[in-house]
């Protein structure tokens, strides 16, 4: 490479911004693990912060060690370090000609260097503000937005994680489609259908499931997920007779809407049917998909939608959305409904529910779809941009 790139690996450290869990983390192990497996890791340097635990990098990788903005004012700890912290510490590597990448645009420094690459993960505050504004002050809400809007306007290049989220780029901050690439994300490598039903179960009946008895969500509980519906699917299945489970996987009792889900499904009379399995372990993934009667995705917005992706490479049938970037990963390789219709919904898990024929043409075109995204491919195209980048001056 023409000067060795820094890239942001803060992601991967808990405790910041809660991304370790999340997509940006996920998003962050399996790029920098195919981009490490593509050139010497002694030609990637990374950007970490110095107050949290250490990422998981190969130790031939140079690391530069940030510190947070000033701690016990009110934002302090983003905007101060966003605004003076992390230019200054970003701006050696600037005056070297080096390529910054930074894996979040949310994430950007307030100052950006001639080099700077933002992966835009999605554009959900700004299409979806009347939502995500209610209870935020409003002020704080309007000046991130804005902070987002002057780091994309000046970044050399983006990188959209799907054409939807390229074309929201395009449409709400006017960006040139020239200075967007997008660079599809793909599933962790480790997830792969559980041929062993043996081994499938034990994991199973540590969540109190059983194979076939379940349909399955993973993900966030925020407004955007429209999990609402994807209650009513379910309330309306159990009216019809199918004795109709909902597993829901993540770490939700601590979100501020969890509350608010509870009520609702105590108000739905579906308690006995909702599952909350907490924090799933990576390696539980597969088993639980593998197990399960069809993956329900009710997402009104997502930016990409890594999770009915994961459950097709794990060969399970997916019900979804026909919403935001949802319909360029699944295609035709699942049944979409329409965002916010329960009764299509319904109908979507039902038939995937009592026809064995269609679930297996369902999970066989699911696995298929899967093999199409690539981290390897993820990986080269971001290298690319990398030297194209460095390339331009």
């Amino acid at each position: 490479m023409k000067a060795m790139p820094l890239i942001d690996a803060r992601a991967l450290q808990p405790g910041y911004k809660e991304h370790a869990q999340r997509g940006i983390g996920r998003y962050a192990k399996s790029l920098f693990a195919a981009m490490t497996a593509q050139v010497d890791p002694g030609e990637l340097s990374f950007i970490q912060r110095r107050d949290l635990p250490a990422p998981e990098l190969p130790p031939q990788s140079p690391r530069l060690a940030v510190g947070p903005g000033p701690q016990g004012l009110p934002g302090g700890e983003r905007l101060i370090g966003q605004y003076w912290t992390l230019p200054r510490a970003l701006a050696p590597a600037w005056k070297q000609g080096r390529v910054v990448h930074i894996l979040s645009h949310a994430d950007a420094p307030a100052l950006l260097g001639p080099r700077t690459v933002l992966t835009c993960q999605d554009l959900i505050f700004q299409r979806m503000e009347d939502i995500y504004i209610k209870g935020r002050n409003a002020l704080a809400f309007r000046a991130a937005r804005w902070l987002e809007t002057r780091c994309l306007s000046r970044a050399a290049r983006i990188l959209a994680i799907s054409e939807c989220t390229k074309r929201d780029l395009v449409e709400l901050y006017n960006i040139p489609p020239e200075r967007v690439t997008v660079v599809p994300l793909a599933a962790d490598p480790g997830l792969a259908p559980v041929k062993d039903p043996a081994a499938r179960d034990e994991v199973l009946r540590r969540y109190a499931l059983e194979a076939g008895s379940y349909y399955f969500y993973l993900g966030g509980i925020d407004p955007r997920k429209d999990l609402p519906t994807l209650l009513r699917a379910l309330l309306i299945l159990r009216e019809q007779g199918r004795p109709a489970v909902l597993a829901l996987a993540g770490k939700v009792e601590r979100d501020k809407h969890y509350p608010a889900l509870a009520r609702l499904i105590e108000g739905m009379d579906l308690a006995p049917a909702v599952k909350f399995l907490g924090f799933v372990p990576d390696q539980d993934l597969p088993a639980l998909y593998s197990g399960t009667t069809a993956f329900a995705f009710p997402s009104l917005y997502e930016g990409f939608g890594l999770p009915p992706l994961e459950a097709m490479a794990c060969g399970a049938p997916v019900a979804a959305v026909r919403a935001a970037a949802v319909p360029e990963v699944v295609e035709e390789a699942g049944i979409l409904a329409p965002p916010g219709d329960a009764r299509a919904l319904a109908q979507a898990l039902a038939a995937l529910t009592d026809d064995p024929e269609l679930a297996q043409r369902y999970r066989a075109l699911g696995f298929k779809q899967a093999a199409r995204f690539s981290w390897e491919r993820a990986a080269a195209q971001t290298l690319a941009v990398y030297e194209e980048v460095a390339s331009a001056g």
